[in-house]
């Protein structure tokens, strides 16, 4: 790679409204309208639907910015997912509809892969024979995009740079995750934790625990289905392997929410099984954490923890969508819309205690009457300026 490329030595990404970057008191600079750019390729109705639904049942006035050109095209997404990587975007592009598989990663990446520093999706389920509130699924998967891994000499495996990787491990830990996995070739092993041992022990301060597992040390503990870490850095190559364990072991074998960061969130999509890229028919799990997160990450936290804790009680109100797996006696099965309609009717019975989202960690602590010192410098439009 052209070690002078503008993805190459971009600085550390964070996203506006989110801890991610430090995991403590934050400033946080929000627009006072929620804002997310349309891809050229118009959403699928389904998708469009849904998401109209949830963001009347949230009160959230949405700004809905729109492409520059359009494209018509599945095979051209590059047109508009690389424009997200444009340090101009002033929204990210918001297409859940659209899934990547993990293999787009290896070998350098598939051409058209968007831009950016890293990507995150998130693997969350309830516990499966037993209540919500005593744990379940909840897995950040990461892995550096090909496009900043370098090799420091000839022969080497690519590796992700130093700032990547503390980017991803503090994003990590923003979320109090507390055990995070990076799994290597066994060839970028040493200059993996040489970067670590680099950043000092501030990285894993507040009992973070960092394990550097090559990909045959990570198998076993992945095939069991232990769930050891809460979060996983995998490198681009061993991103499809990962993926497909933790899908099969937890039983989420649909969508995952996938977020794409550069200088702040870019894009939003969904990462799927299969190869390269595809449009998926309406899938309410996805789309609802998706814009979760991205909720989350535009500063509006308590529509985020809303969001979440509306699809956790329908789910343990014994209601789960088509493909989504039964996992519990006297589980009604209904359809996608079916699943966001009755979300948004409050149609829940559940009033038990749910298991919180470690990626809404913030949210969660704002809602309960939690204190974490956060200053937000609100960008206004108002036409008048001075008052």
């Amino acid at each position: 790679m052209d070690q002078s490329s503008p993805i190459a030595d971009s600085f550390e990404p964070a996203a506006p409204g989110s801890a991610r970057a430090i995991g403590g008191p934050t400033l946080a600079l929000v627009t006072s309208r929620f804002q997310l750019a349309e891809p050229a390729d118009p959403a699928p109705e389904a998708w469009r639907e849904g998401l109209a639904q949830l963001l009347e049942w949230l009160g959230v006035e949405t700004e809905f910015l729109t492409p520059a050109r359009p494209s018509g095209r599945l095979a051209r997404m590059a047109d508009w997912a690389a424009s997200a990587g444009q340090l101009t975007a002033p929204a990210p592009v918001f297409a859940p509809w659209i899934g990547w598989s993990p293999s787009a990663f290896q070998h350098g990446g598939l051409a058209g892969l968007p831009q950016a520093q890293y990507v995150a999706s998130y693997l969350i389920d309830h516990a499966r024979g037993a209540p919500a509130a005593r744990g379940g699924t909840d897995i950040m998967l990461m892995s550096p995009h090909p496009a900043v891994c370098i090799t420091e000499a000839a022969g080497d495996v690519p590796t992700p740079r130093a700032a990547v990787l503390r980017t991803m491990i503090r994003a990590a830990r923003a979320e109090g995750r507390e055990r995070v996995a990076i799994i290597c070739h066994a060839r970028q092993r040493n200059v993996v934790a040489r970067h670590l041992l680099a950043a000092g022990k501030g990285l894993t301060r507040d009992g973070l625990e960092l394990d550097i597992l090559t990909i045959e040390d990570a198998l076993v503990p992945l095939m069991s289905g232990a769930m050891l870490w809460d979060a996983i850095i995998a490198m681009p190559d061993l991103r499809s392997t990962v993926f497909t364990l933790l899908a099969e072991t937890s039983g989420v074998r649909r969508a995952w929410p996938m977020l794409w960061f550069g200088r702040g969130l870019q894009l939003v999509t969904c990462e799927t099984p299969g190869e390269g890229v595809s449009r998926l028919p309406l899938d309410a799990p996805a789309l609802i954490h998706a814009l979760a997160l991205t909720l989350h990450e535009a500063g509006m936290g308590r529509a985020a923890w809303r969001l979440h804790d509306a699809w956790a009680r329908l789910r343990d109100s014994g209601v789960t969508s088509m493909g989504r797996g039964t996992d519990a006696p006297y589980v009604s099965a209904v359809a996608d819309d079916a699943f966001l309609t009755m979300l948004c009717r409050d149609g829940a019975v559940s009033k038990r205690p749910q298991m919180p989202w470690r990626a809404l960690k913030n949210a969660q602590i704002a809602n309960s009457g939690g204190h974490l010192p956060t200053l937000r410098v609100v960008a206004s439009t108002s036409p008048f300026p001075n008052l």
